[in-house]
C-alpha cells in the first residue's frame, strides 16, 4: 500500500490528477480576449518590419480594462515601434480632467486600452557608449561620476541614455 492509500481511510476514493475530466473538448479551441487578439496583430506586424529583433509581446486583463505589453533588446528605437504600435491603442488617459478618453476607436482591427513599448539596452551596449562618450569629452576616468557631472551637469547613466534614446542598434536576433 502507498502512503497516501494508507492515510486516506478505508471509505475514501482517491483520485488523480488524470482522473479529472477536462472542462473543455480536446479540439475545443478558447477565444481570445480583446487584448490577446490586438497582441497576436501587434507581433504579426512587427516582425515584419524589423525581422532580426526577437520581440516579447504580452496581453493583459484586469478589472480597470486591458493591456499589451511590449519588450525587446537593442534594435529599433520606441518611436518607430510604437508608430507601429500606436493604432492598436483606442485611447489615451487624460490625468487633467481624471479620465479616459477613447480618441482612437477603430472597428477594423483589435485594440486594447494601454499599448506599452519598452526597449531594453544590453550592458555591452551602454559600456560601449560610454567609453566612445568619455573618449570624444576628454574625460579621463569614465568610472568617476564626478567628471561627467563636470562636463555634462549630468550623470553618466542620464547622458548615456539619452544618446541611445534615438540611436537604431543591432538587436538581439529572432
Amino acid at each position: 500500500m502507498k502512503y497516501n492509500q494508507l492515510h486516506a481511510g478505508p471509505r475514501c476514493e482517491i483520485i488523480t490528477l488524470s482522473d479529472q475530466p477536462t472542462p473543455r473538448k480536446e479540439n475545443e479551441m478558447r477565444e481570445l480576449t480583446e487584448a490577446a487578439k490586438a497582441a497576436k496583430a501587434i507581433r504579426s506586424e512587427l516582425k515584419k518590419a524589423f525581422p532580426s529583433i526577437k520581440f516579447r509581446v504580452r496581453s493583459s486583463n484586469y478589472a480597470g480594462g486591458n493591456s499589451v505589453d511590449i519588450g525587446w533588446t537593442n534594435g529599433p528605437t520606441s518611436d518607430s515601434v510604437e508608430e507601429i504600435t500606436k493604432k492598436y491603442q483606442y485611447g489615451h488617459f487624460d490625468g487633467m480632467v481624471d479620465m479616459y478618453e477613447y480618441s482612437n476607436s477603430r472597428e477594423d482591427i483589435p485594440q486594447a486600452r494601454f499599448v506599452f513599448a519598452s526597449r531594453t539596452l544590453t550592458d555591452e551596449v551602454k559600456a560601449a557608449k560610454k567609453a566612445e562618450i568619455a573618449e570624444h569629452y576628454g574625460i579621463e576616468d569614465p568610472s568617476d561620476d564626478t567628471q561627467w557631472y563636470k562636463v555634462f551637469s549630468r550623470w553618466p547613466q542620464e547622458v548615456i541614455y539619452r544618446e541611445l534614446q534615438n540611436q537604431v542598434l543591432e538587436g538581439v536576433a529572432a
